[in-house]
């Protein structure tokens, strides 16, 4: 098991993490959309969903790669990804 931390400071992904169920943690500073994206056919990312306040999120991905991508941006957002 992996955890990645970080914190977004403006638009743009984070690495993503390929793993059966993957843990997401968001602590919103302020305003900012975040989508958390899956690569279904291993080229493209696509969303899944978008959030624009604190989350804690849950995804059974199966094995395909998980991110989050900030697609706007007023004020830092926190996060942590854990693969199981």
């Amino acid at each position: 098991m992996a955890i990645l931390t970080g914190t977004i400071t403006g638009t743009g992904a984070t690495a993503g993490v390929a793993s059966g169920k993957v843990y997401i943690d968001m602590t919103f500073a302020g305003t900012a959309t975040v989508a958390v994206e899956w690569q279904l056919d291993g080229v493209n990312w696509r969303p899944i969903n978008s959030y624009t306040a604190s989350a804690q999120i849950t995804v059974e991905s199966g094995g395909i790669p998980v991110r989050l991508n900030c697609t706007s941006y007023t004020n830092n957002v926190s996060w942590a990804i854990r693969d199981k």
